[in-house]
């Protein structure tokens, strides 16, 4: 038995950037999440409409002529794939995560499908879409006696029409679940609705979930900073000790060329081999 894995999320436009660079393996070197496989990056699959060079790009063209708020849901990434059973089976993986685009691209409109990127390089096959969510609405307007005067269609930005409330991601799910049981039977490893929710969430969300990885990757940052803030408070403290050590030599110095300065003015003035220069008067250093 196996189980799909259906993830969904709302974007704002601050949020887009850090979506492309875990889809698109935008790390730096030496900042690669460890859950997924360099070696393998070779078997993905990218994809963003208009051939555009960023997701930015590409949202900003197709908002074009909308009205967008600062705080405004601009883009919903959708995860799809399946637990590791499914991938032993008989059913093609590339095929699957097709047809998982092609479930979304239905329900949203092939219009406002802007990337996707699947991954071979985890420990499970499965793919990110991105979509903006633009939907037709038919707008009323009223005079000032709030009476219908006009009704029109318009397009606007409204990603509460596809993913707002439990109860649309809910049947986001179970549409989900009956959508892929039959790719199930045909790999002979039959998916279960069991309590697939929590499981995708618990599990499946660890794996591919970009905002897992950057935190992984910050705890390491922070580690190494704090590791570099110790030596450099050690190193501050040795030289701290070092120049208080200079310091007390320089004074000891300055004090003996005094000290032999004045027992070379006082030479001859009965002065003799055994005197003691601090219990001599006159000198201007007794006791």
């Amino acid at each position: 038995m196996a189980y799909g894995v259906f993830r969904v999320r709302n974007l704002t436009a601050s949020e887009v950037a850090g979506c492309q660079q875990h889809n698109l393996r935008q790390y730096e070197k030496g900042n690669i999440p460890e859950n997924v496989k360099p070696e393998m990056m070779v078997w993905n699959t990218d994809w963003i409409v208009g051939e555009k060079a960023t997701y930015k790009e590409a949202i900003d063209e197709r908002l074009k002529g909308l009205k967008v708020r600062s705080n405004s849901v601009v883009a919903i990434e959708f995860v799809m794939g399946a637990s590791p059973e499914f991938f032993k089976g008989n059913y093609d993986a590339r095929g699957y995560l097709s047809n998982c685009r092609g479930f979304i691209a239905d329900i949203v409109g092939w219009e406002n499908v802007i990337a996707f990127s699947e991954h071979f390089d985890e420990k499970t096959p499965h793919v990110h879409m991105l979509v903006t969510p633009i939907v037709e609405k038919e707008v009323k307007w009223k005079n000032r006696y709030r009476e219908t005067v006009t009704v029109k269609r318009e397009r606007r930005l409204c990603a509460r029409d596809i993913t707002g409330g439990p109860s649309k991601l809910r049947k986001f799910q179970d549409d989900f679940y009956q959508f892929i049981k039959p790719y199930g039977v045909k790999a002979g490893v039959p998916f279960y609705r069991g309590t697939f929710a929590e499981e995708q969430l618990k599990v499946y969300s660890k794996r591919t979930d970009h905002r897992v990885d950057l935190m992984n990757q910050l705890a390491l940052q922070a580690q190494k900073e704090l590791d570099a803030a110790k030596k450099k408070e050690l190193n501050e403290k040795i030289v701290k000790e070092q120049k208080v050590q200079l310091e007390e030599t320089k004074r000891m110095q300055e004090l003996q060329k005094k000290i032999d300065y004045r027992k070379k003015m006082n030479k001859g003035k009965g002065w003799t081999k055994g005197d003691d220069f601090f219990s001599m008067g006159g000198g201007g250093m007794g006791m």
